[in-house]
């Protein structure tokens, strides 16, 4: 199925790089170019200027973006693959993989981020927000007693073990792709 974008075919290597600059552009806009401007003000960071909701949406988008550039450097690797290796045509993944890829990497990416936003688990740390629990005092009658304020450990932890299986999937994955081809 070819897309036609302004007089010019696009095929789904093009379609896939979108989503990889998408991505890549959520990531890098939220994370890197806003930095601490979104975490709270409370915290001290320099230039912190942000809230509990500008926090959540750092965290959010990104390891939406994160995840979605992961996702669509696997996406790329396992195109290439198809065409060289087993001599697949652009017209057959685009017919065969490209709808149900990018449908299972959006879904994918919109769960595992709105997950963290559900359990209030989008908090600072080193100046970026991030998924992690926000650890506070417990009463004012408890000196030195920390209690968990904002955020869920266990959501901490799974996204975390998923995180991790998943950078290593993908790595292990486009290495073999790329050394296959």
């Amino acid at each position: 199925a070819k897309k036609v974008r302004n007089g010019k075919e696009t095929d789904p290597y093009q379609r896939i790089m979108v989503g990889l600059s998408i991505s890549d552009v959520l990531l890098s806009f939220f994370w890197f170019f806003l930095g601490t401007w979104m975490v709270p003000k409370e915290t001290g960071w320099l230039w912190a200027v942000g809230n509990t909701s500008s926090c959540s949406a750092q965290g959010f988008f990104a390891l939406f973006g994160g995840f979605g550039e992961l996702l669509y450097q696997a996406a790329i690797s396992l195109n290439i693959l198809l065409l060289i290796v087993f001599g697949w045509k652009q017209e057959r993944f685009s017919k065969k993989v490209e709808k149900p890829m990018h449908f299972l990497i959006i879904a994918f990416v919109l769960v595992f981020a709105i997950i963290p936003l559900v359990y209030e688990t989008y908090n600072p740390e080193c100046g970026i927000c991030n998924t992690t629990v926000l650890w506070g005092k417990c009463s004012t009658n408890d000196e030195g007693k920390l209690c968990i304020v904002r955020g869920n450990e266990q959501v901490q932890l799974v996204i975390g073990l998923i995180a991790f299986a998943l950078i290593l999937i993908v790595l292990i994955f486009c290495t073999v792709a790329m050394v296959w081809v």
